[in-house]
């Protein structure tokens, strides 16, 4: 059985869905992706890191820290 499933809409990577069999017992999870323009990819996880500061920053500048902060709240669900 496979353990994932990557999810589309309009041919557009959304978001992923997976068998968690780690937890006891094993739930499915998801979670949704937001793709941000720029390199997508490094050969070495510090290059990543690196190419990934510069997209995300302007992201967050473009839709500002009310937005985000709003969407934080939301996907956090669980009371601590």
């Amino acid at each position: 059985m496979q353990r994932w499933t990557s999810i589309r809409e309009d041919g557009q990577p959304i978001g992923r869905i997976r068998f968690a069999s780690e937890r006891t017992p094993g739930i499915w999870q998801w979670h949704v992706q937001v793709n941000i323009p720029g390199r997508d990819s490094a050969t070495t996880l510090d290059n990543a890191k690196m190419h990934f500061r510069k997209p995300w920053q302007a992201f967050k500048e473009q839709h500002g820290p009310e937005a985000l902060a709003e969407a934080y709240r939301e996907m956090n669900l669980r009371k601590t």
